[in-house]
């Protein structure tokens, strides 16, 4: 009896000394991106719409005009560790028709993370130098 309450208290004071998990990463919010002299912004809202943004012109959210037809940008987040998949979908209102942005993040700190996009609906498998941008929390 006493070896099985040794055990247990040797398995609780070995338990009390692990680190919890890190917060999942928090991605809604406003981030500024800049990538060869040009600054554009990513938002991230909490309802799951997203904008973009460059030179003042923001296009996105829940209602906007994307060739004539009313659309919407939605985003998927999910953060596995240490990748994230951040997908961009625009959605014709009306049809069926979508079309996909897929990424790849990494987090950087909790207000920074590098973004790579895919094109042809291919999600890229590893960061390319020359196509990352870094993106920075806007407080």
């Amino acid at each position: 009896m006493k070896k099985i309450i040794l055990l247990l208290l040797v398995t609780l004071s070995l338990a009390s000394f692990t680190t919890p998990d890190e917060a999942a990463f928090n991605i809604v919010g406003r981030w500024k991106g800049v990538e060869k002299k040009s600054v554009g912004y990513l938002i991230f809202q909490e309802d799951g719409y997203a904008f973009l943004e460059e030179n003042g012109k923001k296009i996105g959210g829940k209602n906007f005009v994307e060739n004539g037809k009313k659309a919407t940008m939605t985003y998927k987040f999910q953060d596995m560790g240490k990748l994230m998949h951040i997908d961009i979908v625009v959605t014709i209102v009306g049809g069926k028709q979508t079309q996909s942005l897929l990424g790849i993040a990494q987090k950087i700190n909790n207000d920074s993370f590098k973004l790579q996009f895919g094109f042809d609906n291919v999600r890229p498998k590893t960061f390319d130098k020359n196509e990352t941008v870094v993106f920075t929390r806007v407080k």
